[in-house]
């Protein structure tokens, strides 16, 4: 059976539209890349002042505290830049800003999308963030269940794991947050970890020149009235 040739106009023109497909799709792909940097470094963006990770912490506080056996994200926390990416691959985007680095990560289980954060402090990962937007009540209801069933399995009945915070043998801790329309489940290290004193005596320098600015503005101020 003989094949039918195509007019040389319709190749052409078929060929212009493979071209025009790819050059779209290039612009497209070009088009989502720069909305996601965009959107990250707007999300991200708050965590340069160190002051939210110490509010962070403070917050840790007023939760009630719950022991357990299991180690909270033993393979991530204190680990260096390289150790993580051995463990979870190469990230979708790295957040820098001076000592803070950021590595974002988008993944699915069990039908759930989740935005995984993992921040680093002078190379070394201090907190973690797995965030689920739009949750229905039963995604929302199975993923505590899952998580107190991997933590606190005796307790699995009795815990208000909202109110509460999951604490392991070396001080590190698990807890959970309300976040839009969906959850935001934060591991972080505990506070005698280099990133606390470290991020605090960085704020308080920060704030003790802020106050001096102040005061120097105010004096300038009454100078010239």
């Amino acid at each position: 059976m003989g094949t039918i040739a195509y007019p040389r106009n319709i190749y052409s023109y078929i060929k212009k539209g493979h071209i025009i497909s790819n050059f779209t799709k290039k612009i497209f792909s070009t088009s989502t890349y720069y909305s996601n940097t965009s959107y990250y470094k707007a999300v991200l963006g708050q965590y340069v002042n160190y002051a939210s990770y110490l509010d962070i912490y403070k917050g840790t506080i007023q939760l009630s505290s719950l022991q357990t056996d299991i180690s909270v994200q033993p393979d991530v926390l204190g680990a260096d830049a390289r150790n993580v990416i051995a463990k979870h691959g190469k990230p979708e985007f790295i957040f820098n800003e001076k000592d803070l680095s950021i590595y974002v990560y988008k993944w699915k289980f069990n039908g759930l999308k989740t935005r995984c954060e993992v921040h680093l402090y002078k190379n070394k990962a201090f907190l973690v963030n797995y965030i689920y937007n739009q949750l229905d009540i039963s995604e929302r209801d199975y993923i505590i269940k899952s998580i107190t069933q991997k933590y606190l399995d005796k307790y699995v009945q009795e815990v208000d794991l909202v109110n509460s915070k999951i604490s392991d043998r070396n001080n590190n801790v698990l807890f959970i947050d309300d976040y839009l329309l969906g959850l935001k489940v934060t591991y972080l290290s505990n506070c005698e970890s280099d990133w606390y004193e470290a991020m605090t005596a960085d704020v308080n320098t920060r704030r003790t020149r802020h106050d001096a600015r102040v005061r120097t503005d105010e004096r300038r101020f009454f100078n010239k009235i």
